[in-house]
């Protein structure tokens, strides 16, 4: 195992993708890695005139030298074949892969059309699919990727396609760790529970602003620990996968969610009656 001092400089002339980058959980990952000394290549689809493209910027400081925003759509290959060649022909070696981009649906398999259906698995699954697909071949022995799946990955969820995808992307993770563990790469996947950025509290077709309020309410309330995540917190959970003190981890999946889902039905049950 890596010394402290290892550990400490590991990110230094080595870069990192994080998608998903521009807000919430992806600027907190870009930011730890940049933090890191790593170089990072920022995708979301936002355009680069987008107001939390200059927070990220202001928030890196003098980090942002190593800062690369790149507007780009998970869904679409071409993005990630140009991104490819721009790491090669960079020459910075691509140890860090954050599958993190992602949309939520708060519909139920009747109330969701095909067309939702088919762009949310487009974002949620065939991004990590296709990054996993175009940049394993850039990545040496030591580098890893984190896939963000969610609670809603590690239980029964009415939002049929955001569980769909997210229960998918641990498969996709254990099938990919599988291929690259000769390769010495490592591929694992987060599953936050409620995190405090934007989207929990988003209104929807479903969902108007005081059911998204109820919503939230009714993730804190079967969270053991009481609140939501920071999304720095799990950003902190992403850079463990990531880095060698987690290098004898793979194929894994690491729940970040208060305790919610060790809590399980128990907890509401113990809640409920007293006993917790």
């Amino acid at each position: 195992m890596s010394d402290d001092k290892d550990v400490a400089s590991w990110w230094n002339g080595k870069a990192a993708v994080v998608t998903g980058a521009a807000r919430g959980q992806g600027a907190a990952e870009a930011l730890r890695l940049l933090q890191a000394g790593a170089t990072v290549y920022a995708l979301d689809v936002l355009p680069e005139s987008d107001a939390t493209w200059a927070e990220l910027r202001a928030a890196a400081g003098e980090d942002a030298e190593r800062l690369r925003i790149r507007v780009a759509d998970v869904a679409r290959e071409s993005d990630w074949l140009a991104l490819a060649d721009e790491i090669s022909a960079a020459g910075v070696p691509l140890y860090g892969l954050v599958n993190n981009a992602g949309v939520t649906l708060r519909k139920t398999v009747t109330e969701t059309t095909h067309a939702e259906w088919r762009r949310l698995l487009d974002i949620n699954l065939d991004g990590p699919f296709l990054a996993i697909r175009n940049l394993a071949a850039l990545m040496p022995q030591g580098a890893a990727i984190v896939n963000t799946s969610s609670t809603a990955g590690l239980t029964g969820y009415f939002s049929a396609a955001y569980t769909a995808s997210k229960w998918a992307l641990r498969g996709l993770t254990r099938a990919a760790s599988l291929e690259l563990a000769g390769r010495g790469i490592r591929v694992n996947t987060v599953c936050p529970g409620l995190v405090e950025t934007p989207m929990i509290m988003q209104p929807n077709a479903v969902h108007d602003a005081g059911r998204a309020r109820l919503f939230y309410e009714g993730n804190r309330d079967a969270t053991p620990l009481s609140r939501g995540a920071d999304a720095d917190e799990i950003a902190a959970a992403v850079m463990f996968l990531l880095g060698p003190e987690a290098s004898f981890i793979t194929g894994a999946d690491l729940p970040v969610d208060g305790g919610m889902t060790g809590g399980g039905v128990y907890w509401r049950i113990g809640k409920s009656t007293g006993n917790l």
